[in-house]
């Protein structure tokens, strides 16, 4: 157009027309805008032409490919040849809750699958044509299900959360939206010191080994973004495997194709750490405050060993914080040590009350012999003193037989004549045969009993509280140390994943 109008005015200059030139100035100046808004006309109406041309090719070419006298979405790719072959990936985006009650565990992920169909192979000048779920219907899409699965199900709000992509060289991949929960055998013998391993079993529900081939999309085919985190765990691995499924179809057996995924759990510790360990272990060394308080205070020692044992009852066999299970787990060993350790100091009081009391029993008793011993022998010497003789002893046949030989006494002592004399000491001699006793009597300093052999361990009971004081607590400290090394270090998880450095470490 500007060559066209440079050509105009050079004419018209050569010409050297004035009036020439001004007449085809004003006919540029008036229609040269419509002739610039023709032009774009034009231009939009062949880009939108182009535009309904590349649609009504994409139209043409599915509505070709789909036909039914070309494909059967019945029939799997390659059929009568080798097995189609599904690659399959995971993303996680949410993983829990876990319960060890019923052994269950859920997650929401995106669940894809890719793989090739030849009968949808096309020429286009778009290299991959994505669509909504509605294509699904028309296409062979894998018969994948998750072998054990519990109440899975697929996200439809706002509309079936899944889609499909066809590349011109005929791969499909196909994406959706799921939350999976599945079941997860635990072994909860080291809980809640344990590591578990949940498995996701995928395979297909009616084709063979032999038609359909599962994979997994590479080493990291199984993942989890960056903000999964979970409450009562901590990622440890993820082990990816392949194996083959031995399935029994009426009279013969079918091998499918079965992937798995071990998601690598370990329980974290803080809670139970504070909430069951911890107070346990104070309470029992609460109960070690009844060896200071003096045995006599049985109000004292018997109100702190009764609240410690009740206070182990209530926390420890309460159900806070334990699962209930078939089998004895770590966290109920650790509560019985405590209970019991709480329950022999209560015991440990009771035998220091016994032996004291029997203490106490064996002193009364000895304290009365010693008086009936005292009043015998006082009778004995108030037969034996008024006479003013001099013992002679003889012993004879295991006693001791006393003759009492007379004498001048003094002038202040009454003359007894000598019959008396007799006659006592025949009484004398009867007394001592009849009670088997000498006549030399134990003396009784300053009025006092002698107890030196009232009982011969009579400070048991407060030897038994100075060894409890040390006793008890190296003995809770050892056991402390056995439990920690054995559910940490030596007892295993009985897991099927490798716990460290899988396949597909997260």
């Amino acid at each position: 157009m500007t060559d066209t109008w440079g050509n105009v005015m050079s004419t018209a200059r050569r010409r050297s027309n004035p009036l020439f030139l001004l007449s085809v100035e004003i006919i540029y100046r008036q229609f040269m805008p419509f002739i610039w808004f023709i032009m774009a006309l034009f231009i939009a109406v062949g880009a939108h032409s182009t535009e309904l041309q590349k649609l009504s090719n994409t139209t043409y070419l599915l509505d070709t490919l789909l036909s039914e006298d070309k494909y059967d979405r019945r029939i799997r790719p390659g059929i009568g040849g080798d097995p189609t072959v599904i690659q399959t990936d995971i993303e996680i985006r949410s993983f829990g809750p876990i319960s060890e009650t019923e052994m269950i565990y859920s997650m929401d992920c995106y669940f894809r699958q890719t793989w090739y169909d030849k009968r949808l192979r096309f020429h286009s000048h778009k290299d991959v044509l994505s669509m909504d779920w509605k294509f699904l219907q028309k296409v062979w899409i894998p018969d994948t299900f998750f072998l054990n699965g519990k109440s899975s199900y697929l996200h439809k709000v706002t509309v079936p959360n899944k889609f499909i992509r066809l590349r011109k060289d005929g791969q499909l991949k196909y994406s959706m939206r799921l939350t999976v929960k599945a079941s997860c055998p635990m072994h909860l013998r080291k809980y809640p010191l344990d590591t578990q391993a949940c498995p996701l079993e995928i395979g297909s529900y009616a084709y063979p080994i032999q038609d359909v081939l599962y994979e997994w999309k590479g080493p990291k085919a199984v993942s989890r973004s960056d903000d999964v985190v979970l409450s009562q765990y901590d990622f440890v691995n993820i082990t990816l495997k392949h194996r083959d499924n031995v399935v029994k179809v009426g009279d013969r057996e079918d091998r499918r194709s079965i992937l798995v995924v071990h998601f690598v759990i370990r329980r974290r510790r803080g809670y139970f750490i504070l909430q069951i360990y911890a107070p346990c272990a104070m309470i029992v060394g609460a109960s070690w405050v009844s060896f200071w308080i003096n045995r006599s205070d049985a109000a004292g020692r018997v109100a702190v060993g009764a609240t410690t044992v009740l206070t182990m009852v209530t926390m420890g066999f309460g159900g806070r914080g334990r699962e209930k299970v078939f089998s004895a787990t770590a966290i109920d060993w650790f509560v019985v040590m405590c209970f019991t350790f709480v329950f022999a100091a209560l015991v440990e009081y009771a035998f220091v009350n016994f032996i004291d009391n029997y203490e106490k029993l064996q002193i009364k008793k000895q304290m009365e012999l010693d008086r009936e011993k005292k009043k015998k022998e006082d009778a004995i010497g108030s037969i034996a003193e008024p006479a003013d003789t001099s013992p002679v002893k003889e012993t004879a046949g295991g006693f001791t037989s006393v003759r009492f030989q007379r004498t001048v006494g003094k002038d202040s002592r009454k003359k007894s004549s000598e019959e008396h004399l007799l006659q006592q000491q025949m009484q004398l001699q009867q007394l001592m045969q009849n009670q088997k006793f000498s006549l030399r009597r134990r003396p009784f300093t300053g009025g006092k009993l002698s107890l030196k052999k009232v009982y011969k361990n009579r400070h048991i009971a407060s030897k038994v509280d100075s060894y409890a004081r040390i006793v008890f607590p190296v003995t809770f400290a050892v056991l402390n140390v056995m439990y920690w090394t054995l559910f940490l270090h030596i007892m295993d998880d009985e897991i099927v994943a490798p716990i460290e450095n899988g396949e597909n470490s997260v």
